[in-house]
């Protein structure tokens, strides 16, 4: 079995493509609208919805675009994501004003680390 995409929420396309394009340097592929009775069948929502897809060669996220300021309500359903350079990761976000969780593991010098997006999207970065 193998994940073919996650999908998440946005406020808006800009914080999208801050979080995805300029932070996990994934790439803009597409920009689509669900019809309303396909978003009432799949997710009881009776409204059309814009998707942004953003694609590297190891992952896919489709970034449910919501144009409100609402948030994140579930503090714990995150990603987990492997990168290459978790240091440059953690100085990107922090200039790029996202949140950044970073506790010391017991007994060891390494860190867990958590990256939350502008909508409250958790990922953890390994």
């Amino acid at each position: 079995m193998k994940i073919e995409h996650i999908a998440v929420s946005s406020n808006s396309e800009e914080e999208a493509d801050e979080f995805f394009v300029n932070l996990l340097e994934l790439k803009k592929e597409r920009d689509f609208v669900v019809p309303e009775d396909l978003m009432e069948q799949f997710f009881n929502i009776k409204k059309a919805q814009r998707i942004i897809r953003y694609e590297n060669e190891d992952l896919s996220v489709e970034a449910f675009i919501t144009d409100d300021k609402n948030q994140a309500l579930d503090k714990f359903t995150h990603t987990c994501l492997i990168v290459e350079d978790r240091i440059r990761l953690i100085e990107s976000a922090k200039k790029l004003n996202f949140e950044v969780i970073q506790v010391p593991r017991k007994n060891s010098d390494g860190f867990y680390l958590f990256l939350k997006d502008s909508y409250g999207n958790l990922f953890e970065i390994k």
